[in-house]
């Protein structure tokens, strides 16, 4: 088959180019050292500084009260911080600037209020106080019926003192202020963090327990890590780029150095250049995949394993993104036109597909452009079939991938010129 000779000839020209093995290999290698290494915790997990003025403090010797040290000790339990006191006679904001240093970075500090500790004390008495009285309170309503007048007399005068009893008890709100720079982009995260901490110390300090209790279960039998759920949409993401920016840019300069010219004279076929391109960015895709997963399982454990339905659709998309790449090398001459016109679909393509991040996190507008991506359908292929093993969704997205693979390829075939005029 005269394909199998493109297939050669195209193969051995991207083993030999440094920038192609670069772009194609390498580059998503390094991507998913770079993903794998943020989200998946090698190298131990990392902690946010947070300076913490404690201004509840014994006026004669200055150590700390005994609720806001307490509730200090629940934040570092957490793990999530890296605590550092800050004097309470000193300006919060200047002593953290100048604890960062000349290379700075992001701000973050609570201060506890002067009073924290008696105000605490004091609102956390009089919820109970005022649970005690509701809760009496409605009993009483369910069963005067059932009392003498001379013992609803005396229930009734008891609630009532509970009630003044009550509103005589000063009120507290226990004080924390957050100070966060409006550019971190970890501070509501923290904010959060912080707030329900507060929250699960006002619990405990009213005596509240949980009554809604919540329990975890995986959607997939294998129980994977995050790290695992960039592996198919990285890897979608550079089948895509390979198709669309490297075999543009190659097939442009084939043509522009006379190559295409020169084969249009031999027994070869404008088909056989076309499969042979398909099939060598069949193979590489199919080694990208196997290198990616290789790596992610030597380094970050991952556990997802590409089956059949994987590879099928690994070679649909293939067909797909090459006869993308062939529409567009068709269109443009110019190598430099080509390989910004390339990168200007794809990248944009890469981020807005949902292959990186999930699209229900971008604006309903967004949404609606990826839905006409050809990368999303792909990357939710790869991603059903290789985590969630659901193969009604891979069927669903392997049909509008197969149905675009035809399309491209045969608009590709059309306009590419293999005998010059």
């Amino acid at each position: 088959m005269r394909a199998v000779t493109i297939f050669k000839a195209v193969t051995k020209n991207w083993i030999r180019s440094r920038s192609g093995l670069f772009f194609s290999i390498l580059f998503p290698v390094l991507l998913l050292l770079v993903f794998g290494t943020i989200f998946s915790g090698v190298g131990g997990s990392s902690s946010s500084d947070i300076f913490i003025q404690n201004l509840d403090r014994d006026a004669a010797d200055g150590t700390p009260s005994d609720l806001s040290a307490a509730y200090i000790g629940a934040l570092n339990a957490t793990g999530l911080f890296n605590i550092k006191d800050v004097s309470p006679t000193a300006n919060a904001t200047s002593y953290a600037r100048d604890a960062l240093g000349p290379l700075g970075g992001n701000i973050r500090i609570l201060i506890i209020s002067k009073d924290f500790q008696n105000q605490l004390i004091n609102g956390t008495l009089k919820i109970k106080v005022g649970i005690s009285y509701s809760t009496l309170n409605t009993t009483f309503q369910y069963y005067a019926w059932n009392m003498s007048a001379e013992e609803r007399m005396l229930i009734e005068q008891g609630l009532t003192q509970m009630q003044k009893f009550y509103e005589d008890l000063p009120g507290g709100n226990a004080s924390l202020t957050v100070m966060l720079d409006a550019s971190d982009q970890s501070g509501s995260v923290i904010k959060s963090v912080l707030m329900s901490v507060a929250s699960a110390f006002n619990y405990q300090m009213i005596g509240a327990e949980n009554v809604v209790q919540f329990d975890e279960k995986p959607v997939t039998a294998t129980r994977f890590s995050t790290i695992d759920f960039y592996v198919p949409g990285i890897t979608a993401a550079f089948i895509m780029t390979n198709g669309i920016i490297a075999l543009t840019s190659n097939t442009t300069e084939f043509k522009r150095r006379g190559v295409i010219k020169r084969l249009s004279i031999t027994p070869l076929t404008k088909m056989d250049w076309i499969l042979g391109n398909v099939f060598s960015q069949t193979l590489l895709n199919l080694m990208l995949t196997a290198i990616m997963i290789m790596l992610g399982w030597l380094i970050f454990s991952v556990r997802v394993i590409p089956d059949a339905l994987s590879i099928i659709l690994i070679f649909l998309g293939s067909i797909m993104f090459s006869g993308i790449g062939m529409l567009l090398s068709g269109l443009v001459k110019d190598v430099e036109a080509a390989s910004a016109i390339g990168n200007a679909i794809a990248f944009p393509m890469m981020f807005l597909s949902g292959a990186y991040f999930p699209m229900e996190f971008m604006p309903s507008y967004i949404q609606t452009i990826a839905k006409a991506l050809p990368l999303t359908y792909f990357a939710d292929g790869l991603r059903y079939a290789m985590i969630y093993r659901y193969p009604e969704g891979v069927y669903t997205n392997m049909a509008i991938v197969g149905v675009l693979a035809v399309v491209f390829l045969v608009l590709g075939s059309l306009v590419t010129r293999w005998k010059e005029k």
